[in-house]
């Protein structure tokens, strides 16, 4: 089984409705169900959600699995004609990562955060995140800045920055959790074990 959730990508030409399932990224007509293409690559743990930017989507496997970066827009299965890389036992986890100017950053579930080249899929850099670190939750990109959770409550704002990790705030709700960050007309909601947080200016 697959826990990713699809995606809708617009090539220019047609809108594609695209998923990570175990062992293949497939893509699908979203009014139809048709498929329109499937790329062979990735490992049978799917967490995350793929990611898209700049005509380019990468799926990853879960728990250092495979990961794939494919052109899209292609028809059939075109592992061998739109592939751009693949990976074996690559750095994904559990949570989705954010796509901004063709670079794709995301964490391992050990609390390493990357930052990769999407059209090459070469690691830019990588660093450990302050705090507790480990997550199962996706990165929330709010204009130039990512925000993530980790399971013991610590939030952590980076800079989106191809070049170096830089961490511009940190804070700790002192409650675990294995959710996202989710926003909702300018607050940010955060759900722990133990309760729901909603944090905002009054």
């Amino acid at each position: 089984g697959s826990f990713s959730t699809p995606i809708l990508v617009d090539t220019g030409e047609r809108t594609e409705l695209i998923m990570s399932f175990p062992l293949e990224l497939k893509a699908f007509e979203p009014t139809t169900g048709e498929v329109l293409w499937t790329c062979q690559g990735l490992n049978p743990l799917i967490y995350s959600s793929p990611v898209y930017d700049d005509g380019v989507v990468v799926a990853m496997g879960g728990y250092y699995g495979n990961s794939v970066g494919v052109k899209v827009g292609g028809t059939g299965d075109v592992t061998e004609t739109h592939r751009l890389w693949h990976e074996v036992r690559h750095n994904g986890g559990i949570g989705s990562g954010v796509a901004v100017d063709g670079k794709l950053y995301y964490q391992n579930s050990g609390g390493v955060v990357y930052c990769d080249d999407m059209k090459t899929g070469k690691t830019l850099w990588r660093d450990r995140l302050p705090g507790a670190g480990k997550s199962w939750g996706s990165f929330l990109l709010a204009g130039d800045r990512i925000y993530i959770l980790s399971q013991a409550g610590d939030t952590v704002v980076f800079a989106v920055d191809p070049t170096k990790f830089k961490v511009i705030a940190q804070s700790d709700l002192g409650e675990e959790t294995n959710s996202s960050l989710a926003v909702a007309g300018g607050d940010v909601f955060v759900r722990t074990h133990s309760a729901l947080w909603c944090i905002g200016k009054e």
